[in-house]
């Protein structure tokens, strides 16, 4: 399974979810595309409409992306901007299983250094690569088995409509045999 996408955006260490989308706006809405639209309004407030200029857009950043609170509106302000994907050297564990849970692949590499603003990026999850189309290099990516086969399912939400629709099609398959 391949997701292709444009690096939109590039962050340093510590990028925090107060950063992302701050706490006094999480009791504001229980629509997710509230949050894209506040989405690192006071920290980067480009980001919405960068992001939003391409189909795909991938974010890059260093260490710690994600730290802070569990907020899991964090990974919905950044999914709902166009974004398939966050390239970091390192996730703290809660946001790391918040982007997997909501289909928000976060892949993890050693180094993000040589990736640019406008890269024309690759993820290869069967290959547990991350290429880079504009420098012509490959980056094996650092995940478990369990993470990558969740990533390939669209997450765990992914997971739930896929079960979904297999019940619904046994239902659907015992009502027409009646």
């Amino acid at each position: 399974m391949q997701i292709r996408g444009k690096v939109a955006k590039k962050y340093d260490d510590d990028i925090n979810t107060d950063y992302i989308i701050p706490a006094y706006l999480l009791q504001e809405s229980w629509d997710k595309q509230f949050f894209a639209d506040h989405a690192f309004e006071s920290f980067d407030p480009t980001f919405g409409s960068v992001c939003r200029a391409n189909k795909e857009s991938i974010v890059v950043a260093a260490n710690n992306f994600g730290c802070g609170s569990s907020r899991e509106q964090a990974v919905y302000a950044i999914k709902y901007n166009n974004v398939v994907a966050v390239v970091a050297q390192s996730f703290p564990d809660i946001f790391f299983r918040n982007c997997l849970n909501n289909g928000l692949l976060p892949i993890q590499i050693l180094d993000t250094s040589g990736i640019s603003i406008g890269n024309e990026l690759v993820v290869d999850l069967d290959a547990r690569s991350l290429r880079d189309d504009t420098e012509g290099i490959a980056y094996p990516i650092i995940a478990t088995d369990a993470a990558i086969e969740q990533m390939k399912r669209g997450g765990f939400l992914g997971i739930v409509r896929e079960r979904l629709r297999q019940k619904l099609k046994a239902q659907q398959a015992r009502a027409s045999s009646q």
